[in-house]
């Protein structure tokens, strides 16, 4: 029996969902579209790129699933969300004949991998990202980063270092905007972090209004291919991790390594 947080379990922890792509069975995937809104089936058909089109439908199968896991009442198909001005998904309570309740989620996904953190705060954001492609040209990080962060990503020793560094930096700001729910109003220079420490550190400059002190940041390896980075408010309970086959079996507890500190 799996350990996954239900109703009765406190909302302040958070539970991050793994889905890799490549191990759902064809049967499964075929039985993900009935899950699906109307607007979520008119955006999936849109799709052209396969891989996109199937990383868009199992998030929106685990998201589906795994807030019914949490609230039975309520069938995975009959979910309804809205967005906030800056675009961000949220639960239409609503739109719903029933009670609401403080649950939040937040979903990312990257080329054979999906993941989602749920919860009962709002403060809460992932990404995860493939490495495959090895880091971008330097004026990427240049660009969109702080001067000390691209520094250090140029300081790494060999391009598998330099990947390493930007991913762990992109995940991160990825996160932490993404738990906002602000969107790029929150400029990526705005932000910095500290990756020499672990758990990370944050902090800002006079472009965004926010406390270090408020975040807790994790850095997990997920595969070989795969990075993850969480957000989620300080003094919250340590986050549980679990591989999750939307409407197959109980999700099943993992612990993904913690990235190591870069010097």
């Amino acid at each position: 029996m799996t350990d996954f947080v239900d109703a009765r379990d406190s909302v302040r922890t958070s539970e991050v969902h793994l889905v890799p792509i490549e191990n759902l069975p064809a049967d499964r995937l075929a039985a993900y579209p009935s899950l699906l809104d109307a607007g979520e089936a008119a955006r999936h058909e849109r799709f052209r790129v396969n891989s996109a089109r199937e990383e868009f439908l199992v998030g929106r199968a685990l998201l589906r699933t795994r807030l019914s896991a949490l609230r039975p009442d309520i069938a995975p198909e009959d979910w309804r969300f809205a967005l906030n001005a800056y675009g961000r998904p949220a639960i239409d309570w609503s739109a719903m004949a029933t009670a609401p309740a403080p649950l939040f989620f937040n979903l990312s996904h990257t080329r054979g991998l999906v993941a989602l953190v749920v919860g009962g705060m709002e403060d809460i954001g992932v990404d995860v990202e493939t490495i495959a492609r090895g880091a971008p040209e330097r004026d990427v990080a240049r660009r969109f980063f702080t001067e000390g962060e691209a520094d250090w990503i140029d300081a790494g020793t060999g391009e598998i270092d330099r990947t390493e560094r930007f991913f762990a930096l992109w995940t991160l700001k990825e996160a932490y905007i993404k738990a906002r729910g602000m969107g790029l109003s929150l400029p990526l220079d705005g932000f910095f972090f500290d990756c020499s420490l672990n758990p990370p550190s944050i902090s800002f400059t006079g472009a965004i209004e926010d406390e270090p002190s408020r975040w807790r940041f994790e850095r997990r390896w997920i595969d070989d291919g795969h990075r993850l980075a969480l957000a989620v408010p300080a003094g919250s309970p340590p986050s549980r991790f679990f591989e999750t086959e939307p409407l197959g079996a109980a999700p099943r507890a993992i612990a993904p390594n913690v990235a190591d500190a870069v010097l």
